[in-house]
């Protein structure tokens, strides 16, 4: 009897020691998939740069037992869709998974379809989505020749609450925007239920970009290292002086924007449009545009009370996480450099009386300006 029990005890151990072993191995579950989606343009040698180095460092170690999945738009109407991965001889390199014809890749439809794809063929932990074209904030087409805020596809462009409308259904722990001046408030809270973070630049990025080869690794972390990204950007764009970045938690910007139309509200909307804009910090002039964009926190400044902006900032300090500027960053397509005296890693566009139908436009199309101004 003794025997008996010893031998199912023997047993039991080695079938415990056995559970044991396999949890021990690593996991390789694909903790976070993450979609770059490429509007080409005219910036295609460029990103096709940006894929070389994303290639370089996708080893599996890297990418934490994830996936990383390119959507590139080349011309109007044709794109490819595949994954970079490691294959059977260990070589890291493109694994096509499907090409398009007759798709605008800056329709709503086309990025909700790729998206949704992507996250039924790789089901993850979490997601991630890079963005990587030319980008102008929240700025509208019809005004002045101006581009809006993400892609440009044969002089056509996405505009903001489109790009709301394509992600909807989907959640992200963040969205990255490698493209020129979407670091604003307005881009911010439009999309402020589609990721935790949002990482851009409030002003224009060179044409090289991210420093993916820097970064990528940060992306595919258990809790995506976020300051890892700015500290890489840092790094890299320090040499040549120009340069920005923010990063954006989200969770706070309905706080914020209550107290930015308690701020509207007390200032009055005839003493908001007769502020004198010539001091304040700006971060952003796109060319043809009709305005430029502000530094959040200058603007803040000069129309708040000192409790108010008190306020402001310490919620402020909740939503800027990391941020990083060079002294000095470009405009106009790099004809203009702006000292950085003051940096926020947000701008805002103020009402001017001279923008009539600018102010129009935004008042009635932007989730911000809907409920700050109204």
């Amino acid at each position: 009897m003794k025997l008996k029990y010893l031998y199912c005890l023997i047993v039991f151990l080695f079938a415990f020691t056995s559970c044991s072993d396999k949890a021990e191995e690593p996991d390789l579950s694909p903790k976070r998939t993450v979609l770059v989606y490429v509007v080409g343009s005219n910036l295609t040698g460029n990103i096709n740069e940006n894929i070389r180095d994303m290639i370089s460092v996708a080893t599996p170690e890297n990418l934490n037992g994830g996936h990383l999945v390119v959507f590139f738009s080349t011309s109007k109407d044709k794109a490819e869709l595949y994954e970079i991965k490691t294959d059977e001889n260990g070589v890291v390199g493109k694994s096509m998974i499907a090409e398009y014809e007759g798709k605008s890749a800056i329709a709503v439809e086309t990025m909700n379809e790729i998206v949704d794809k992507v996250v039924s063929m790789y089901p993850s932990d979490g997601y991630g989505m890079i963005f990587s074209s030319h980008g102008t904030a929240w700025l509208p087409t019809n005004y002045s020749t101006m581009l809006r805020s993400f892609g440009e596809e044969s002089g056509k462009n996405m505009e903001i609450y489109e790009l709301k409308e394509a992600l909807s259904g989907f959640h992200f722990d963040f969205l990255l925007f490698d493209v020129c001046s979407f670091g604003a408030i307005e881009c911010m809270y439009e999309l402020k239920d589609r990721a935790d973070y949002i990482v851009s630049s409030p002003s224009e990025i060179l044409r090289a970009g991210f420093p993916y080869a820097k970064i990528l690794p940060c992306l595919f972390t258990t809790e995506a290292d976020l300051q890892g990204v700015v500290a890489g950007f840092k790094e890299y764009y320090v040499p040549s002086s120009y340069g920005n970045v923010s990063v954006v938690k989200t969770e706070a910007l309905d706080e914020l924007a209550t107290i930015v139309k308690e701020i509207m509200a007390a200032v009055g909307e005839e003493d908001l449009l007769s502020l004198p804009l010539s001091d304040i910090q700006y971060l952003s002039y796109l060319p043809y545009a009709p305005t430029k964009l502000y530094d959040l926190s200058a603007y803040i400044r000069e129309i708040a009370t000192v409790d108010q902006y008190a306020r402001f900032t310490a919620c402020l300090d909740k939503i800027v996480v990391n941020k990083y500027s060079s002294d000095v960053v470009v405009c106009q397509n790099g004809y203009e450099k702006i000292p950085i005296e003051e940096y926020s890693g947000l701008t805002i566009y103020p009402l001017q009386s001279s923008l009539t139908q600018l102010n129009a436009w935004y008042n009635n199309n932007l989730l911000w300006s809907k409920y700050i101004y109204q």
